[in-house]
């Protein structure tokens, strides 16, 4: 009889293979390699084997710990189109799988046993010496073999611990996940932190806003239509969605909740958490040329530019299409300056004259404060 090497990819094949791990000890090593009658040339080949199985290991093991990081904090994912998180978790641990099962699997004993029809083959972490059944008791122990048997064992302590500590933070894992999904208040918390990181990425923005100008709805707006509350949609949704139609949904509520307050796309991207900001960002603009904004040779003033940045409240990444967003709307007598220059400025003021982002932002309003108060200028 063959024993499988077959898991089920679900929560509790992770418990059953922790528990059975956590059966090693050094007796059972000594079974494990009296089992198949280990030769020295097998011994140094199963060295030589583990040695390389741990460093694939131990490279798996650090981008898990890596991954495990924000996968509980993205509302959405990408799971190869496969959303149990169990599955996604065997995925990205197949090296330290192939690996258990091929340790587990030389020390397993051979049987000739013809399993009766239907039923099911035991698998070789459930009949492996290493974490099954009763062993008996070696006399003299492991001090008595040789110093190659003994760097083996050393060897298979470590890997068999690398492992199980790897399938412990993916049980972790999805135990924090199940926690989350009933955690109305965290799940929120979670929706609301992805929103706002998408729509702080110049990047995603780019690539994406040109698609929502071709689409009124997506699959995940419909479905959010249809909940009976947020919180359930948020529920059904959190770890069920790839992130590219995350983007989509996202993009377009923001967009359309903008348009539905009269702004334009390009200002719901700049001011998408503060859409009160746009009308004194538009009142700025239109009366700059009353405050004491003139440059040289007939040019703005590139502090006063880098003021008004810094006023506006943007991310540093987004300031650039601020920018950008300010010559398209001022019609003022003053000609504008590149980018270059204001860029210059800006790091000037920040490393030469040391003067704080928030620093800006006042002096910037100081200067609106010397203007007719047509709007309410915060």
């Amino acid at each position: 009889m063959r024993y499988s090497t077959i898991v089920e990819q679900d929560d509790k094949t992770l418990v059953e293979i922790i528990d059975a791990l956590n059966q090693f000890e050094k007796d059972r090593f000594i079974a494990g390699i009296q089992a198949r009658n280990f030769s020295s040339y097998e011994i140094e080949q199963a060295s030589d084997l583990v040695h390389m199985y741990q460093a694939k290991m131990n490279i798996e093991s650090r981008a898990l710990v890596k991954f495990s990081e924000t996968f509980i904090q993205q509302f959405a994912t990408d799971n190869n189109k496969c959303f149990e998180t169990a599955q996604l978790y065997f995925h990205r641990i197949r090296s330290t799988l192939a690996a258990l099962k091929n340790v587990l699997q030389k020390t397993t004993p051979r049987s000739m046993v013809q399993l009766p029809e239907g039923v099911t083959q035991p698998t070789v972490f459930q009949r492996s010496a290493l974490t099954y059944g009763a062993v008996q008791r070696d006399m003299f122990g492991l001090a008595s073999y040789d110093e190659k048997v003994q760097q083996l064992f050393h060897q298979f302590d470590t890997l068999l611990s690398t492992a199980t500590t790897t399938l412990g933070l993916c049980h972790q894992m999805i135990e924090n996940e199940k926690i989350v999904r009933e955690d109305a208040e965290q799940l929120r918390l979670i929706y609301k932190d992805s929103c706002n990181a998408l729509m702080d990425s110049v990047r995603e923005y780019a690539e994406l806003v040109g698609d929502i100008k071709q689409v009124s709805e997506t699959e995940l707006n419909k479905r959010k239509a249809k909940a009976r509350s947020m919180d359930d949609f948020l529920r059904s949704e959190y770890h069920n969605v790839p992130k590219k139609e995350f983007k989509r949904y996202v993009l377009l509520e923001v967009v359309k909740q903008g348009r539905n307050e009269g702004l334009t796309e390009e200002e719901t991207f700049l001011f998408h958490d503060n859409h009160e900001k746009v009308k004194l960002v538009r009142y700025a603009i239109e009366h700059f040329d009353k405050m004491e904004v003139e440059g040289q040779q007939g040019k703005l003033d590139s502090t006063s530019i880098v003021y008004f940045l810094k006023w506006c409240g943007v991310d540093k990444a987004k300031e650039k299409r601020l920018y950008t967003y300010f010559c398209d709307t001022y019609k003022g007598r003053f000609r504008t300056l590149v980018w270059s220059a204001v860029s210059k400025e800006r790091k000037e003021l920040v490393e030469v004259s040391h003067i704080t982002d928030e620093q800006m932002a006042v002096k910037f309003q100081l200067m609106l404060d010397t203007l007719p108060q047509e709007v309410e200028v915060a």
